[in-house]
């Protein structure tokens, strides 16, 4: 799963997962431009999320579009 579609994914869970200490599921930019998640908490807390990638051995061609893979 690329980095991007896995960020919507990590947030939609957070911002869906009815916990009663998540006031709001945001985003935030990093140095590189890229977006990552903000969860800000009822007590005022926010934590922010730095989400990395890899690639798999062999690399991945990001010219392409993602080939998503699923099991049976």
């Amino acid at each position: 799963m690329r980095r991007e579609r896995f960020v919507e994914h990590v947030r939609d869970l957070l911002a869906n997962s009815g916990h009663p200490g998540i006031a709001s599921v945001g985003s935030y930019t990093i140095n590189s431009g890229l977006e990552d998640i903000e969860i800000r908490c009822t007590d005022n807390r926010v934590i922010r999320l730095n989400i990395t990638r890899t690639s798999p051995p062999g690399g991945d061609a990001y010219d392409e579009a993602e080939r998503i893979v699923t099991k049976d």
